[in-house]
C-alpha cells in the first residue's frame, strides 16, 4: 500500500499574518535607517561643534630665510578657522609670493592640524644699491634684505656692484640665472660697466682674475648656446679678457 503524501500550497497559511509579518520587518528597516541616518547627522554635528573642526595648530616645517612669523602674518587662516573651509591651494599661492620660496605644499589632517612645507631657493648673488642690499635667488627674484647674518653669508656668492636702479637690476637676475652654473660658480664680481653706444654693459671678474665683458639682455644665450667659457679658458690660457660683442669675442693677452 503507498504511503500517503502530503503537497504544503501556500494558500494554507494565513495570509493575514504573512502581511503582518513582511510590515514589521519593513518598520524594522525604516527605523533602522532613521536610527543610522540620525546617528550619522549627530557626529557630524558633533565633529563641528568640537574643536576637531576647528585648526587647531599650524605646522611650518622647512624655512630658514623666511621666518614663521612672515609666513603666519601673510596667510589667511589661523588658528580656531573651519578646518572644511580651509582652501590648501590658496595658501600655497599666498606664500608663493614671498620672497626665497621655491616650492611649498599646504595638507590639512582631520584632527585640525594644518602643515605648511617649504623648500627655498638657493642665493645666488647679491647687490646693494645706496645702503640696501638686495638678494637674487636661482628662481631670478630680487628681495631687500636687512637681516645681517644673510647678509653676512652672502660673501660666499657673486658680488654685484655699480647698479643704480633696482629695475635694470631685476632684470639682470632674470637673465643671469640663466647662465651656465660652472660660470656662477667661477664669478667673483660683477659690476655695471655701461659705455655711451652700450648701456647694458657688464664687467665679471673671475676668481681667476680673468674678465668676461657681457651684455645683459644675450649674456644668457652667449654664455649657453656660443661660447663654452670652461673650453675656451684653457684654450687661450694667455688671455684674460674676452669681450662678448654679437656673434664675435674679442680677445685680449694678460698683461
Amino acid at each position: 500500500m503507498a504511503k500517503e503524501q502530503y503537497y504544503f500550497n501556500e494558500h494554507d497559511e494565513n495570509q493575514t499574518q504573512l502581511l503582518r509579518k513582511n510590515r514589521k520587518k519593513k518598520k524594522l528597516k525604516r527605523k533602522i535607517k532613521i536610527v543610522i541616518v540620525l546617528l550619522l547627522l549627530l557626529l557630524v554635528a558633533g565633529y563641528f561643534i568640537s574643536d576637531y573642526s576647528r585648526v587647531q595648530t599650524i605646522v611650518i616645517e622647512g624655512q630658514q630665510e623666511v621666518s614663521k612669523e612672515e609666513i603666519l602674518d601673510t596667510i589667511s587662516v589661523h588658528k580656531g578657522d573651519v578646518l572644511l573651509f580651509v582652501n590648501t591651494g590658496h595658501v600655497e599661492d599666498e606664500i608663493s609670493q614671498l620672497p626665497f620660496i621655491k616650492k611649498v605644499r599646504v595638507t590639512k589632517s582631520l584632527l585640525g592640524s594644518v602643515r605648511i612645507e617649504i623648500e627655498e631657493a638657493q642665493k645666488v648673488a647679491y647687490c646693494v644699491i645706496g645702503k640696501k642690499t638686495y638678494v637674487i635667488d636661482e628662481l631670478g627674484n630680487v628681495s631687500e634684505t636687512k637681516d645681517q647674518d644673510l647678509i653676512t653669508s652672502l660673501q660666499a656668492t657673486p658680488r654685484i656692484t655699480q647698479f643704480k636702479d633696482l629695475k635694470l637690476l631685476k632684470q639682470f637676475a632674470k637673465e643671469y640665472v640663466k647662465i651656465p652654473e660652472i660660470v656662477k660658480s667661477q664669478t667673483s664680481d660683477i659690476l655695471y660697466d655701461p659705455q655711451k653706444a652700450d648701456e647694458t654693459r657688464l664687467k665679471f671678474i673671475m676668481d681667476d682674475g680673468k674678465i668676461l665683458y657681457l651684455r645683459i639682455e644675450d649674456m644668457a644665450d652667449q654664455l649657453n648656446n656660443r661660447y663654452d667659457y670652461v673650453a675656451n679658458k684653457e684654450a687661450f690660457k694667455n688671455k684674460c679678457v674676452f669681450s662678448f660683442e654679437g656673434n664675435y669675442v674679442y680677445m685680449k693677452d694678460c698683461e
